[in-house]
């Protein structure tokens, strides 16, 4: 009998790294389009309008593929499918390429990662349920890590509040889609209902932009194009769908702290590609966020809870 040459664990762990780096890679290329003089409208349109065609045909092969997967929809449903993508997908995905117009990709990334923190207070308001202390302290650790972080920042004047403020409000729309969608995600395939919402945010997104006459497709040279295209595919559908594959592969929680690896990954792109460099306390500022994000992730009695509230779509807004 022929060795497979990686067992099941060892794809889906393979899977799961591919996306976080791919993640990772989104502010950095992302930045290097603002280098060439392209402005996070265009950059953002144009980085929709590249996936949009796979999503379209993800709507048709994953509703073909599993009809059952497919909840029948009703009016109510697909108001709360429009208008959580557009506060998951659309305001989310504009506020974060407007404020990583103004903060360092490495930043960019941890203020993001706070998303699950965010996830569990919306959840308490809007479901319910109660907070424990150990989620608390959690939480105080990853806000603690960003607040060092940009103590940090500071020291070299390289730290915009307005950046800040804008990703944060990011992280809090994509939790409110997560919070929002908790229903959906349980009943339906998460790739078909992903798809569907991102060709809805696709569409808001571009009418925005037109109306706006924000779009400025002259801007763009060679080898900005090449960055939004790349942030398109490797940044934006690969790892998608690969963080879905890797997470029924090896489940929620071990995907989790595999996902860990994007702020790292990220703080090491910017270094090679942007230039960017860490001081001390940005170190240990972004070490405590790792911890206090990891710890409100995982700390679980059901692992099967994280998939609605930091796991399958868990980076699809980024």
């Amino acid at each position: 009998m022929k060795r497979a040459w990686f067992t099941r664990s060892q794809w889906g762990f393979l899977l799961v790294t591919v996306s976080a780096v791919g993640f990772a890679a989104k502010g950095i290329l992302a930045k290097i389009a603002y280098q060439e003089g392209v402005d996070p409208s265009t950059v953002l349109t144009l980085r929709m309008l590249f996936v949009l065609p796979v999503y379209l045909f993800g709507i048709h092969w994953f509703g073909r593929k599993n009809p059952d997967s497919r909840p029948r929809l009703s009016s109510r449903d697909f108001r709360t499918i429009v208008l959580m993508g557009l506060l998951g997908f659309d305001i989310s995905a504009v506020l974060d390429f407007e404020g990583l117009a103004r903060i360092s990709a490495g930043m960019e990334r941890l203020i993001l990662f706070l998303y699950p923190t965010f996830v569990v207070f919306l959840s308490a308001w809007f479901h319910r349920k109660p907070i424990g202390g150990r989620e608390i302290v959690a939480s105080g650790l990853a806000y603690a890590g960003i607040a060092l972080v940009t103590a940090g920042s500071r020291t070299t004047g390289e730290v915009s509040l307005a950046g800040i403020a804008l990703v944060l409000g990011s992280a809090l729309f994509y939790a409110l889609y997560l919070v929002g969608m908790d229903g959906l995600l349980r009943r339906t395939d998460p790739l078909w209902l992903t798809s569907v919402v991102m060709s809805i945010a696709t569409g808001a997104i571009f009418l925005q932009a037109l109306v706006a006459g924000s779009l400025h497709f002259g801007q763009v040279d060679s080898r900005a194009f090449f960055a939004i295209l790349l942030m398109g595919l490797f940044s934006t559908v690969l790892p998608t769908f690969f963080m879905s594959v890797g997470i029924s592969l090896i489940g929620a929680s071990q995907a989790a702290v595999t996902s860990f690896l994007g702020p790292v990954a990220t703080l090491f792109m910017a270094m090679v590609f942007l230039g960017e460099r860490i001081t001390l306390l940005e170190g240990i500022g972004t070490l405590v966020v790792l911890c206090g994000v990891a710890l409100v992730t995982l700390w679980k009695k059901n692992p099967q809870s994280f998939r609605t509230e930091s796991g399958d779509a868990g980076e699809m807004a980024e």
